[in-house]
């Protein structure tokens, strides 16, 4: 077997699935406000929902860049989680139009010709308007379009020339159920059912699977496909929640379906229909299922809604929040438990800044364990971010429940506002932080050594802050904290002047670039207003009034 050829084939997968991926983030950067508003305004019927999923999908070409859409505008409430399930309806369908692409062009014309000469000019139309935002895109666009193209044209030239070294007949005494596990796995795997559709048409083509075999591959891609809108949603809101496990429950509901009638659905397609180009029934098999499926779907849609608004319901947030649930919604209970709740909370934005800036930790040894740690910590670091803003978003809901059910007064009604305010604090000094994180990375790999240097002086100046933080949190008479947060103030102020004329001097002196010493500045404007912040939580929490600046 020619071992290049080999390589050439992984390689046509690696240059489609790239050129899905590259097509993907080019729309997500051109769709911008007016695809975002034409949504908003045609989602209100569910009909429309379902034909506006389809167009949309069928004119981007990813089902992926509309349904990250779909989420955003649930979790940020613009369209509610019914239309926003008739728009993922929609787009199971709009993605076949994929499909129907590569089987009537793909393998009906020279498609690799095609490529090089898409890939040609647009890259040097790339080179010429970098700085033309719109021709840029336009550009990247159909370069991206030339790499699945090439990938496309990789995939069936080198497929054509394996097939005839390989036995066709071990491919065929696995289960047709081996099959849809198959394209199940394999589209979790590359997260995109289309380079699934891709790959099975080119097995179709080349002799190597049979009709009802690769039809089984679909099937199982349709559940695949669902997997990263999934992760997308079990970790946001409630009704983003909803939105994701309604797209998964309903895919295994077409799938199960599809591989129930699988036969008959064949028969139908090569009898009935009269498809004999096997290249064609399939892409009609997907389009077909998905169309059916709506149709049986639609009927029960308010069963379904309803079924997944009891089983996540608004309990279920508790989790992705550090506020303790069922609190009591007693005036006489509620200020002393959102004094508790939003102390607790400053103490997890002060543990949120210490692991950023590295305090008290050890650096990992060898090139595994620091890839490791990095991906584990901007990992972390984004989700712990969000579950600071919930929990403040959490204790807002808390305190307007309070007041609404209650006849709070004057005096409750002020602390319970102040230590909405403290929370409020806590969670700024959490993004301020949050927003240098990976300027704070940029200094520890940067060849200059004085910026490198910065990473370990900033840990050092912060853990005799947090250590100083830690001793104001003692204090129990209000005059002696605010006199001690005062003097922490003073300082605060006093080490950034300082600060400035020794990031003028190093300007000054050609050891820091413009750029660096701008970074720098701002690294530390930062983290002053993430120390004053702390502060004022502190104050918000222990006196009737909140500290100057």
């Amino acid at each position: 077997m020619d071992n290049l050829e080999i390589w050439r084939f992984l390689a046509g997968i690696g240059f489609f699935i790239h050129g899905m991926g590259q097509i993907e983030n080019v729309l997500k950067n051109v769709s911008g406000r007016s695809l975002k508003l034409f949504i908003s305004r045609n989602t209100q019927n569910l009909f429309k929902a379902i034909a506006i999923g389809a167009i949309i999908t069928g004119i981007a070409q990813s089902s992926s860049v509309v349904s990250l859409i779909v989420l955003a505008f649930v979790e940020a409430g613009v369209i509610t989680f019914r239309n926003a399930l008739g728009l993922i309806l929609g787009t199971n369908l709009g993605t076949t139009l994929s499909s129907w692409i590569v089987a009537t062009v793909g393998f009906k014309v020279n498609i690799t010709g095609y490529a090089f000469p898409i890939i040609a000019i647009t890259t040097i139309g790339m080179f010429f308007f970098e700085k033309k935002r719109n021709l840029y895109n336009l550009f990247s666009l159909f370069f991206a379009i030339g790499i699945l193209f090439l990938g496309l044209g990789f995939m069936k030239e080198s497929a054509e020339i394996l097939v005839s070294h390989i036995d066709l007949s071990a491919y065929t005494n696995h289960s047709i159920t081996f099959y849809v596990l198959f394209g199940f796995v394999l589209t979790t795997i590359i997260q995109s059912s289309a380079a699934t559709v891709a790959l099975t048409l080119t097995a179709i083509y080349t002799g190597v699977l049979t009709f009802p075999l690769a039809v089984a591959i679909v099937i199982g891609s349709e559940v695949g496909t669902t997997i990263k809108i999934l992760l997308w949603g079990v970790k946001g809101s409630v009704d983003k929640k909803r939105v994701a496990w309604g797209n998964f429950i309903y895919n295994i509901f077409t799938s199960i379906i599809a591989y129930l009638f699988l036969y008959k659905i064949v028969y139908f397609i090569e009898n009935i229909v009269g498809i004999t180009d096997p290249l064609i029934g399939l892409v009609f098999f997907q389009s077909l299922i998905n169309f059916m499926s709506i149709l049986l779907f639609v009927p029960f849609l308010n069963l379904f809604s309803n079924w997944l608004e009891r089983k996540f319901n608004a309990q279920n947030q508790t989790q992705n929040s550090y506020i303790s649930p069922n609190l009591p919604v007693t005036p006489t209970l509620a200020t002393d438990l959102m004094q508790k709740e939003s102390e607790n909370l400053l103490n997890k934005s002060l543990l949120f800044s210490q692991n950023i800036l590295h305090t008290n930790t050890t650096k990992p040894e060898g090139l595994v364990q620091n890839l490791k740690s990095f991906t584990k910590t901007f990992e972390n670091i984004e989700n712990e971010y969000q579950r600071l803003k919930q929990t403040e978003g959490d204790l807002l809901h808390y305190i307007a429940t309070v007041i609404e059910k209650h006849k709070v007064s004057k005096t409750k009604t002020t602390k319970l506002l102040r230590y909405a305010h403290s929370a409020r604090q806590s969670v700024y000094a959490a993004k301020t932080i949050n927003d240098i994180a990976h300027n704070l990375t940029e200094f520890e790999a940067s060849a200059n050594n004085l910026l490198h240097q910065q990473g370990a002086i900033i840990s050092t100046e912060w853990s005799d802050f947090e250590q100083q933080f830690k001793q104001l949190m003692l204090y129990t008479k209000p005059n002696d904290l605010s006199l001690q947060i005062d003097a922490c103030m003073i300082e605060i102020k006093k080490m950034d002047e300082k600060q400035k004329i020794e990031i003028f001097d190093w300007l000054k002196n050609h050891q820091l670039t413009e750029i660096e010493a701008s970074t720098l500045m701002n690294v530390h404007r930062e983290i002053r207003s993430c120390k004053k912040s702390l502060l004022k939580a502190l104050a918000n929490l222990r006196m009737d009034t909140s500290p100057h600046n």
